[in-house]
């Protein structure tokens, strides 16, 4: 049912989108989906997995699968202890869900029947190594919700920008970020940025408690990899057990990120989304589809104000 309410609704960039790459065969266009991941080993103990879907970084169904089975295979490595997670794309860390592929995400399982987002995060948590996110562009919408599952999350102070843009669109933002954020920065802080649907910056961000740290583009690189370095010279039993305690006292259980999840497809049928469609699709249209996802927080706010227009004009 929630499949077929998406099927065709959820496409307001679906037709800028096909303006801006060429057409192509089932079977390139999986290729190119799976190559959007790619590990990378620089010592025993440290690997690194890139992240690129050019031009903006759009996580589809492959990224997924291709993120999980990354977490997945490192974590069965006894000699991995630090995991960083960077994009090779300009402006973009990791952005949202396409949303013209929402059918087959819905359509992906992990173990158990678990939605695959679900297990992905839960592997995540449960990885016996420490996760690094080097956030250099915008990260956004479910590309947000996957960094708050990273253990640490260092960001560019000029370049990255982080932004929850699904309530302003009339969607239940269901990727786990409610929970995760609420515990990080707190009830009131976590409300307004879920609520206001706006960009905040990564000075911000740290000051909210919702990125680790915030440095110097210049000095992030170097950061990362000192750091990275430095746990990779500790015993590993004595990390992993440290994540885990902390995970235990403050991350979000299973069980509540399913409950988001559940409440994230249900939302997909909301009215206040379905009004919402025709006026974010005509913003992808007539301003551009990079133009609006590297300007999300402002665009938001100008499809509700458009929005208001056409309902008062029709009254």
């Amino acid at each position: 049912m929630v499949a077929a309410v998406v099927s065709g609704m959820l496409s307001f960039n679906g037709a800028q989108a096909q303006q801006t790459a060429p057409a192509e065969s089932p079977k390139a266009a999986q290729t190119t989906a799976q190559s959007t991941i790619r590990m990378e080993r620089l010592s025993a103990a440290i690997a690194k997995v890139h992240f690129s879907n050019a031009p903006i970084n759009f996580i589809v169904p492959d990224t997924i699968a291709g993120l999980n089975e990354a977490v997945k295979s490192l974590s069965k490595d006894e000699q991995v202890k630090v995991v960083i997670f960077v994009s090779d794309t300009k402006g973009y860390f990791y952005n949202h869900f396409d949303t013209n592929q929402f059918p087959a995400f819905l359509g992906q399982h992990g173990a158990g029947n678990r939605p695959l987002w679900v297990e992905l995060i839960t592997n995540l948590s449960n990885a016996p190594f420490v996760s690094i996110a080097s956030i250099r562009g915008r990260t956004q919408g479910g590309g947000n919700e996957l960094a708050l599952a990273f253990d640490l999350r260092y960001a560019s102070k000029e370049k990255a920008i982080f932004d929850q843009p699904e309530v302003g669109i009339g969607l239940f933002p269901g990727g786990g970020g409610t929970d995760m954020l609420a515990q990080l920065a707190g009830r009131d802080r976590a409300l307004e940025a879920f609520l206001s649907s706006d960009d905040y910056s990564a000075e911000l961000a740290e000051k909210y408690g919702w990125v680790t740290r915030a440095l110097p583009d210049a000095q992030l690189d170097g950061f990362v990899d000192r750091l990275a370095d430095r746990l990779a010279s500790f015993d590993k039993t004595a990390l992993v057990t440290t994540k885990q305690r902390i995970n235990e006292m403050v991350f979000p259980k299973e069980a509540e990120r399913m409950a988001s999840y559940s409440a994230f497809t249900k939302s997909l049928a909301w009215p206040g989304l379905q009004q919402r469609l025709p006026v974010f699709g005509k913003l992808y249209q007539e301003v551009g589809l990079e133009e609006v996802e590297s300007n999300m927080g402002r665009y938001v706010g100008e499809g509700n104000k458009q929005l208001q227009v056409n309902d008062k004009a029709r009254k």
